[in-house]
């Protein structure tokens, strides 16, 4: 018995295969655009949060479609993401700089350290 037999007496057919390996390429294909899109486009970097609600952190990668990912990187910085003050990305202004706000409006206390890293898709 051939494995064409075999595929044919289990109910399976080269069309099951065929259509796998089709969907395996598009999702590599995907994921392909995705790493081209990204790649050289993440810049890092670090803040201290001021004395109040608000704080402008100049980074001049800012565009109005970057994803920015933000790291607590002190004891104070990680007490204020667990609460109800935790930070958010309120604004973006492209080519200079992301503002960053307490969720709860209140000032932070000053010490808070924080990482980031800014990703902008082309």
């Amino acid at each position: 018995m051939s494995m064409q037999d075999n595929a044919s007496a289990s109910g399976q057919g080269t069309a099951g295969v065929t259509d796998a390996v089709t969907q395996l390429q598009g999702i590599v294909r995907q994921l392909s655009n995705w790493v081209t899109a990204f790649t050289g486009r993440t810049v890092y970097g670090s803040f201290t949060l001021t004395a109040a609600a608000t704080t402008v952190v100049a980074e001049p990668s800012t565009k109005s479609n970057s994803f920015i990912q933000l790291t607590p990187t002190n004891a104070a910085a990680g007490t204020l993401v667990g609460s109800a003050a935790a930070l958010y990305v309120s604004t973006k202004t492209a080519g200079a700089s992301f503002t960053v706000a307490t969720a709860s409006g209140g000032a932070a206390a000053g010490t808070e350290m924080f990482s980031y890293s800014l990703s902008t898709p082309a």
